[in-house]
């Protein structure tokens, strides 16, 4: 039988071999993420007691710009406004409100900005005239103003007092058919009353009772480019 001895030298490199450890493959680094280009925050809905954005300039059908800060001093009713509702049951009620309190400091405005009606002059200005509205109408072409107050109807309307501050939001009276006669509550009229006074509306919000308003849109600026990779 023959044996076969390793020698000491050869097993030493042999163990040497077989000793060594693989180095693990590297893992290769994650791509950084482009930047994120976030919008800028919505501007903030105007509350009950809080001063409205006497900023905001509306234009009326005949292209002339009306800054809300023009009529401080004065109380204002802003009307959302429509030219297919103008000839409704509290339209017409607003107009009587607007003949009673016309000397008592108070302006009415009307105020479209129903999509694609705000930019609609000819038809604003036909339905004024069928109508007959008896107070202004100011175009909200991107609906600003809409979303500033958080307008959700048409015939909605919203009280500020002789310093910009709203006093009352909701609807006109609880009677959007014209069924209800004297029997109607007539909220706007009790916060206008109160508001003359310098007392605090007695209901200052009610739920708005109209059609939805789908309002109009300004433009969205494009988002910047993403960063390079």
């Amino acid at each position: 039988m023959l044996v076969v001895c390793a020698s000491p030298l050869l097993a030493a490199n042999m163990g040497g071999q077989t000793g060594k450890k693989k180095e693990a493959p590297k893992k290769e680094q994650p791509k950084p993420k482009p930047p994120e280009h976030k919008q800028p925050p919505a501007a903030k809905t105007a509350a009950i007691g809080a001063e409205v954005d006497g900023a905001i300039a509306l234009e009326d059908p005949a292209g002339k710009a009306h800054a809300l800060k023009e009529y401080r001093g004065k109380i204002v009713v802003l009307d959302f406004w429509s030219s297919t509702s103008s000839g409704d049951a509290q339209q017409k009620h607003l107009a009587k409100i607007a003949q009673e309190f016309a000397g008592k400091n108070v302006t009415v405005i009307g105020i479209d900005s129903v999509a694609g009606e705000a930019t609609d002059v000819k038809a604003v200005e036909a339905a004024v005239a069928k109508n007959a509205v008896g107070f202004p109408v100011l175009l909200d072409k991107e609906g600003r103003l809409a979303g500033h107050l958080g307008a959700k109807a048409l015939d909605e309307v919203f009280v500020l007092d002789a310093k910009g501050v709203l006093r009352y939001s909701g609807s006109i009276d609880d009677d959007p058919k014209g069924e209800k006669a004297d029997k109607a509550q007539d909220y706007l009229s009790a916060a206008l009353r109160a508001v003359v006074e310098g007392k605090d509306a007695p209901t200052p919000t009610t739920a708005p009772n109209g059609a939805a308003l789908k309002a109009a849109e300004g433009k969205k600026a494009p988002a910047p480019p993403a960063g390079k990779k």
